[in-house]
């Protein structure tokens, strides 16, 4: 079993360790997973109105 501080010690010693993300690499990502998302919600809109299409002319 591990105390409390040591834990907190360990802790901050691998946050250290961690690189992250500059500002301009957040906006960036940010910005690509909102065009993707743009871009599948188009997709299945798309694809949706093409099935329904058919099935209302076969039906």
């Amino acid at each position: 079993m591990i105390s409390p501080a040591d834990f907190v010690s360990q802790v901050r010693r691998e946050l250290q360790r961690v690189t992250w993300p500059t500002q301009r690499e957040t906006v960036g990502m940010t910005v690509a997973v909102v065009l993707m998302v743009i871009c599948s919600m188009i997709y299945f809109f798309v694809s949706d109105s093409i099935v329904c299409f058919v099935l209302e002319k076969i039906l």
